[in-house]
């Protein structure tokens, strides 16, 4: 039959979201291995399933590669700076962390009020059906507040492995110093 376009836009159910995304680890981390291959380049991935779960590869392997990575951004800190005792190395890097750490403490409080905003908005939708208890809701209505809930719980879960991904690479460089 041939391969088919596949629109762009997150699978919604989560039994195939894990699936794509083993399938799709696989193509990159091979497509990866081809270009370190042909070129001759050092590569490193990190990737975090829907899951949480990390997966990585590297060539020659993603230590070396991620040691490289923060050497060579260490480098660019260092030029910016002029301390002959070193100290002035260390200021740009813990001035880009700290405004990285205030940057995701907005992104955190910007999610708080979103998510107030969104149970204010849920409380007061329409006729008050999801008001009522659990048993007293009909068949669709149930199957309405699922589907609710499910994009509610997949928002949560994006915006959480995004943290996370975040918050490593701060950690990661934090060893590195």
């Amino acid at each position: 039959m041939g391969r088919r376009k596949i629109k762009m836009e997150m699978v919604q159910d989560m039994n195939t979201r894990q699936v794509t995304f083993s399938k799709r680890r696989t193509g990159l981390f091979k497509k990866a291995s081809e270009l370190a291959t042909l070129c001759n380049a050092e590569i490193g991935i990190v990737v975090f399933s829907p899951g949480g779960k990390p997966f990585s590869y590297g060539k020659p392997d993603l230590d070396s590669v991620a040691e490289r990575f923060l050497r060579e951004y260490d480098d660019d800190d260092d030029s910016d700076s002029g301390d002959e005792q070193g100290r002035g190395r260390t200021r740009p890097k813990l001035k880009k962390m700290s405004e990285r750490l205030d940057k995701l403490n907005l992104e955190i409080e910007a999610e708080k009020k979103r998510g107030e905003k969104a149970q204010e908005k849920l409380e007061s939708a329409g006729d008050g059906r999801f008001k009522k208890s659990i048993e007293a809701l009909t068949l669709e209505e149930l199957n309405e507040y699922k589907d609710k809930l499910e994009t509610v719980h997949d928002r949560i879960e994006g915006d959480a492995s995004r943290i996370q991904a975040s918050s490593s690479l701060v950690i990661l460089s934090n060893d590195k110093s």
